[in-house]
């Protein structure tokens, strides 16, 4: 009997399947042989970095021998060039699918994960709160199944997956060669939309590109007559500025249609499973943040099974906070994309884009995208996305804005500040942990921007002058980045949780 069995051997699927092993689980993972597509790449970004630490993964993905990712290059809406260019002392990662795969692999195999590699899953069964997942070499009997099979969702799709109709999405995905070089910077990502889809380039080596297509088969005008090879050249010509980067160069290789369609799920934790990584969502590659959110879904996923197989009583409480995280997550992917969907349809006013700003409005329930100044993001774990959401309420902003002009901070507790237990990632648990919250913030919130709201309530009445108070809160060796610790200090008082005592003189 093994405690959890792990489908799928992606980013997802290993980090998953290795963060359980080192809590001492007894792990099997089932996946497909590799490289399950050579011809597919990533590109992960150097914020990721911090990601792939938490969960043990950056030194493996570092010695894979991937070129560096070291920034962006964009022409979006018809927009001047934009380029974004990460630290030089930490990039980010081009990989092609295989080696990443590999390298996660290897993370798992190293934590004692038991690895079927090349055996397919036949089927899925549970009996007595015991699954059973019988592959071409053995049954395996598990007390929690974690579905990490992508697209393919082997137990995501038994009626849990929730498909968008609006939108269909099929990348077109190819190879580049330019032997003498290309004008590209060569760590670069290059992106670029069009009238009737956009286009992407990741570069695996200094004279070879990934170059795909994303389109819409029921919207884009495709040269289907030419086969897949002349759908993507024909797509690269309406990508006029991304080719000229590329410069002179020849296809390598035949070009591959794979789905990209985007979808959800309705659940994403049932009692004994849960769904983790792209088996429960997907999202448009327009953001790169794939392989974050993988690992992000990972590692909240093996805090959840291990406090399950840990502490009976907080299953429930475990099963409800990561659905209610996962959800929350697609949500904010989808409310992320509408301001670059309504540039797009402003520029090229095309129902390739007019159909994705709509459907992603109502994936989100609202009419517009907000996103706090500051806010990263590329985060993909927003534990306290209400607080996060508030730091652009006008409210904080006022709130900011006197705090800057008063002689004095002279603060005291609100007066509807209260506390309440809610689960909350503690350590490598879920726990009921204290919230703050207040009449403006009634859902309850621990942190924003990487500060310790409790605390920071906690020390302000003490302290008259800001710079004082900002050191006291380092003083247990924290680092808190300054202007993140004064966006935390306005929302502490826009919301309620604290109030100015007296007037400033």
């Amino acid at each position: 009997m093994r405690d959890a069995i792990v489908i799928g051997g992606g980013p997802a699927g290993a980090t998953s399947a290795a963060l359980l092993a080192r809590h001492g689980h007894r792990v099997t993972l089932v996946t497909r042989a590799v490289p399950p597509a050579p011809w597919l790449a990533e590109s992960v970004p150097a914020s990721a970095r911090k990601l792939l630490d938490r969960v043990g993964a950056l030194e493996a993905v570092e010695g894979a021998g991937f070129l560096p990712n070291e920034g962006n290059t964009v022409w979006w809406a018809g927009r001047p060039e934009h380029s974004e260019r990460f630290p030089a002392d930490e990039p980010g990662f081009h990989a092609d699918r295989a080696g990443l795969e590999t390298a996660m692999l290897g993370l798992a195999r190293s934590a004692g994960v038991h690895i079927l590699q090349g055996t397919p899953v036949r089927e899925v069964g549970r009996d007595s709160e015991v699954w059973s997942v019988e592959t071409g070499a053995e049954t395996i009997r598990s007390r929690w199944l974690l579905d990490a099979s992508g697209r393919g969702g082997v137990f995501a799709r038994r009626d849990l997956r929730l498909k968008e109709a609006q939108t269909s999405t099929l990348a077109l995905v190819g190879r580049w060669v330019c032997d003498g070089g290309s004008d590209a910077e060569p760590g670069h990502t290059l992106i670029e939309s069009y009238e009737d889809g956009w286009a992407w380039s990741v570069p695996l080596s200094r004279t070879e590109r990934c170059v795909t297509a994303m389109v819409d088969p029921r919207r884009t005008a495709l040269a289907r007559k030419h086969g897949l090879d002349g759908m993507l050249a024909s797509e690269m010509e309406k990508a006029t500025r991304l080719s000229d980067r590329l410069g002179d160069g020849r296809s390598a290789g035949k070009t591959r249609a794979c789905p990209a369609s985007l979808y959800g799920a309705s659940q994403y934790a049932v009692p004994g499973a849960l769904l983790v990584g792209d088996a429960g969502s997907f999202i448009d590659p327009l953001s790169s943040y794939g392989v974050k959110k993988a690992l992000s879904s990972a590692w909240l996923a093996s805090i959840v099974v291990h406090t399950a197989l840990m502490e009976d009583e907080m299953l429930h409480a475990a099963l409800e906070f990561y659905d209610r995280q996962e959800k929350e997550v697609y949500r904010t992917y989808r409310a992320r994309s509408i301001p670059f969907f309504d540039d797009a349809v402003d520029a090229h006013g095309h129902p390739f884009w007019e159909v994705r700003a709509e459907a992603a409005r109502r994936a989100t329930g609202s009419t517009v995208a907000k996103e706090a100044p500051g806010q990263d993001p590329s985060d993909p774990v927003s534990l306290d996305s209400e607080a996060e959401a508030f730091v652009g309420d006008p409210r904080v902003r006022r709130a900011f804005e006197e705090i800057r002009d008063r002689a004095e901070l002279g603060v005291r507790a609100g007066t509807t500040l209260s506390t309440v237990d809610r689960p909350a990632v503690v350590g490598d648990r879920i726990a009921l942990d204290p919230h703050l919250t207040s009449d403006a913030l009634p859902g309850g919130t621990r942190f924003v921007r990487n500060i310790d709201l409790r605390r920071l309530v906690r020390l302000a009445p003490g302290f008259d002058q800001v710079p004082d108070l900002y050191e006291a809160y380092n003083r247990d060796g924290s680092t808190a980045d300054l202007g993140e610790f004064l966006a935390a200090l306005g929302l502490a008082v826009g919301a309620g949780f604290l109030e100015f005592e007296r007037s400033s003189v």
